[in-house]
């Protein structure tokens, strides 16, 4: 198997998993705080899907952040919340919310799942332009330093994959069912 399509399979797999951890969580349980400080469901994959969308379109592709997936699949309009100008440094990927930010996120479940969706298909596209050379591109990082595009994608899974523990361990404290992640472990 070939990098690039070890790439691919593990981000398929991560992809699969992220949608088997939100499965189980009701509509009450999507949104709900397991403390007043501790961020809801809703909010970790909003996040996930944000930096996702970051990592393959602006980071890899150089797209404009008012272009991004979010922006062009018009999921503000559909979900009534706007990411723009929100946390640090005001890119609206869920880094850096105030505990405010974080309540004004109200998108969803069928909204986020048709944004992972809309990314997934994004990723697939890209991955299938891509070849074992563009891999080793140098791409911009918010830091100013650069990373590769194997590095890119290497960051898309180890965050989805770190907040899918997170969303697990907060179904817990709401009540809502664990899930089977054929992937993990």
């Amino acid at each position: 198997m070939s990098e690039l399509q070890s790439y691919r399979t593990m981000i398929e797999f991560a992809n699969n998993d992220l949608k088997e951890a939100v499965s189980t969580v009701g509509d009450e349980q999507f949104g709900k705080r397991p403390t007043p400080e501790a961020n809801p469901v809703n909010f970790v994959y909003f996040h996930v899907l944000r930096h996702w969308d970051r990592d393959i379109n602006v980071r890899i592709q150089g797209q404009d952040p008012a272009q991004d997936a979010w922006h062009r699949g018009g999921f503000s309009e559909l979900s009534g919340y706007s990411p723009d100008g929100k946390g640090k440094p005001d890119i609206g990927t869920g880094y850096g919310y105030s505990q405010a930010e974080v309540d004004e996120v109200t998108t969803d479940k069928a909204a986020l799942s048709r944004y992972q969706q809309m990314l997934w298909d994004e990723t697939d596209a890209l991955l299938d332009s891509l070849d074992e050379d563009s891999l080793r591109i140098e791409r911009p990082s918010p830091s100013g330093s650069t990373l590769t595009t194997a590095g890119r994608l290497q960051h898309l899974i180890a965050h989805t994959y770190l907040h899918i523990g997170d969303i697990e361990y907060i179904k817990g404290l709401v009540g809502a069912p664990p899930c089977d992640l054929p992937n993990i472990g």
